[in-house]
């Protein structure tokens, strides 16, 4: 696989070249996003679903993620169970989604974030909250590094299922697609979050969901879940 650019290092760039590299690929993948914008289950074959919840549910404090939503990832955790392989959840904030994964499986539950010190109001409150929620679990290993950087520091570890719940734009969320669906193994499952409520990761979404390798394989509003069925 020829490995895509990461959003993260585009970003670092010298202007000119960052406007060029990063800036407009972004722009033109949001508002190509909002002109296609069409919801996910009006994208995908509803009875080849294996888990599909029709409504959201209720929310669930300290996160984004939904009652119904949590079904779903907890359906794909039970389907992956007898699978050896390691689980990676990429944009893990407080913890709510880690601990619980990590409270319904033996293996281990790599956390992915980078939970940069003072970048915006409330990360720091949201780190150690995250310290404290995940500590009972031995099988959480925290990695507090960028999506890609994580994804090259673990490139060598297969996993048998993936949490996507990170930067919610078509740049980010179809890299996250390329970088770690590479480390899915065959019968694994990759789910993605935010996918009805944000244009861009909806756009990478309906793409994502073309790939022949892949079958969908459960929804609920606003999260799908795909089982990889072969190597690229």
């Amino acid at each position: 696989m020829i490995r895509p650019r990461d959003p993260n290092e585009l970003r670092k760039l010298p202007r000119l070249l960052r406007a060029v590299a990063w800036r407009l690929p972004l722009e033109f993948g949001e508002l190509l996003g909002k002109l296609s914008y069409k919801p996910i289950d009006r994208c995908l074959n509803k009875d080849k679903l294996v888990e599909h919840i029709s409504e959201r549910g209720e929310a669930i404090e300290e996160t984004a993620v939904t009652t119904g939503q949590r079904k779903v990832l907890f359906s794909a955790l039970a389907h992956t169970e007898k699978m050896s392989e390691d689980i990676a959840e990429i944009g893990a904030w407080r913890g709510i989604t880690t601990a619980a994964m990590a409270g319904h499986t033996v293996r281990r539950v790599y956390a992915i974030d980078p939970h940069k010190e003072n970048e915006f109001p409330g990360i720091n409150e949201a780190f150690e909250v995250f310290r404290k929620r995940t500590s009972p679990f031995s099988n959480v290993v925290y990695v507090r590094r960028s999506s890609g950087d994580a994804a090259k520091e673990l490139s060598y570890i297969p996993l048998s299922l993936i949490f996507v719940d990170a930067i919610h734009d078509y740049i980010n969320t179809w890299f996250d697609f390329r970088v770690w669906g590479s480390l899915l193994v065959p019968g694994g499952i990759i789910l993605f979050h935010d996918v009805d409520d944000h244009a861009g990761s909806n756009l990478a979404c309906r793409r994502i969901l073309r790939q022949k390798n892949y079958q969908v394989w459960g929804y609920c509003p606003n999260l799908v879940a795909l089982k990889k069925v072969a190597e690229a």
